[in-house]
């Protein structure tokens, strides 16, 4: 007999499924909790009791899809080398069909929708920077660019992408990708001891 663990866990991977699919096929916009739970044959309190919001659900379908390697700097020892696969990793996603909408409307209810905002704030973005800002003070112990502030090297290198994402609709692109870290490696920051 399958315990209800195996059978939640069962149910929440069909739910999040059919948000993709849903999203796929409309828009994030377009998608309602209401055509969530139709297409996985659940009822909407269920959705509701593991997901405070549409969002929220979208959230955990993105990562869970993603993964947490496209949005960690590797560590090789090379710190450029590994910046630049890291903004090359974060151009695939935010380049898929699939997930660009996705992504924009997740961001997009984060803005009105504080629970939302706190769970990708406190779930999703501090354990993610923090351990690439890790990855970071490595590379500036060993001698790698030793006058970025780590907070600063981060937001400078992925800002750019999110902006065209969000705002302008520029392409992004791996020479786009290129461009900005070599932009930003090209700096000659003041240091500002440990940030």
């Amino acid at each position: 007999m399958i315990g209800k663990a195996g059978g939640a866990a069962r149910s929440r991977t069909v739910i999040l499924q059919a948000a993709l699919d849903l999203c796929a096929e409309r828009s994030y916009a377009a998608v309602s909790m209401e055509a969530i739970a139709a297409r996985a044959q659940v009822g909407k309190p269920t959705l509701y009791r593991w997901w405070p919001s549409k969002g929220a659900l979208y959230l955990e379908a993105l990562t869970e899809r993603v993964g947490e390697p496209y949005f960690l700097i590797p560590d090789t020892g090379d710190l450029e080398a590994d910046l630049r696969t890291w903004i090359h990793a974060a151009t695939k996603i935010f380049t898929d069909g699939a997930l660009r909408g996705l992504l924009a409307g997740v961001v997009g209810s984060a803005q009105h929708d504080p629970e939302l905002a706190n769970i990708l704030y406190e779930q999703v973005h501090i354990p993610l920077s923090s351990r690439n800002r890790e990855r970071i003070r490595a590379a500036q112990e060993s001698g790698q660019l030793a006058g970025f502030d780590p907070y600063l090297l981060e937001d400078m290198l992925i800002a750019p992408l999110w902006y065209r994402l969000l705002i302008s609709g520029q392409p992004i692109t791996p020479e786009y990708a290129d461009m900005v870290v070599s932009a930003v490696l090209s700096l000659n920051p003041t240091p500002t001891g440990n940030a």
